[in-house]
């Protein structure tokens, strides 16, 4: 028997950093847990493996009144969002949703290379689908991870492809890794490394021609910092009070 369904939840919302190697940060990924669980916070597939499709939807909705939230609080970078195919199917069906989207301009959305168990002509179908609906550009998750193939960039709808935390550690300092990034590098606009958690990491892709670099070598913070710093920083008057990171919300499905 299936668990009972849950539309009312407490959630908190981070922002990870990801760095150009610059060390410039070029764009931040939300991540999300539920506030009364303590541990990591999760930002993909791994939060949504755990939720029925009811309650993904209102999550998802949620998400996006946070991430709205930031930018009219004067915050000008790029964020990006996990989904899957059940938020992908939503999104296809809810022109109110297609709007909303419309209106944030520097939301990514990521797509995991596990979305699907293996890659088919009907997932390229629908990913191109939902490129064509929406300005928010896709970034592949995970890739290097399960079923992954390059076939999944063939249609080069994908901005940015990040590489899986777990292939990184095991093949990062030898051939296979910088296989892997040469080939995903002519299909679309860069590589974004996760996993990088040391200063070893770091050296390891110094000379590496990587476009990003992501991991617990840089701290999250909470989401309600950042508004509460955009706000200073743009000396806006007359924004509406900024909702707190841990938010209780009632079933608007």
């Amino acid at each position: 028997m299936g668990r009972q369904l849950h539309l009312h939840q407490h959630y908190e919302f981070l922002l990870e950093p990801i760095h150009a190697p610059s060390g410039d940060t070029m764009a931040w990924e939300l991540f999300t847990h539920v506030a009364q669980e303590k541990g990591s916070a999760h930002s993909g597939h791994q939060l949504f493996n755990n939720l029925l499709v009811p309650e993904k939807w209102q999550l998802f909705q949620l998400q996006l009144e946070q991430i709205g939230t930031l930018y009219q609080s004067g915050f000008a970078h790029i964020v990006s969002l996990n989904i899957d195919s059940d938020i992908i199917d939503a999104i296809l069906a809810s022109d109110a949703l297609q709007q909303k989207l419309d209106r944030l301009p520097l939301l990514r959305l990521e797509v995991s290379a596990l979305f699907t168990a293996r890659y088919q002509a009907r997932d390229r179908l629908m990913l191109q689908k939902l490129a064509g609906i929406t300005p928010a550009l896709l970034w592949l998750d995970d890739f290097g991870a399960g079923s992954s193939t390059l076939a999944m960039l063939s249609s080069g709808i994908f901005e940015y492809v990040k590489t899986d935390r777990h292939f990184f550690w095991k093949y990062g300092d030898g051939f296979a890794f910088d296989s892997l990034i040469s080939h995903v590098n002519d299909l679309c606009h860069g590589v974004i490394v996760q996993g990088v958690d040391t200063p070893q990491h770091l050296d390891m892709l110094a000379r590496r021609p990587v476009s990003g670099l992501q991991g617990r070598q840089w701290r999250m913070q909470y989401l309600n910092e950042f508004n509460e710093k955009s706000i200073k920083a743009s000396r806006i008057k007359t924004l509406k009070t900024v909702p707190a990171s841990v938010t209780n919300f009632r079933n608007f499905l």
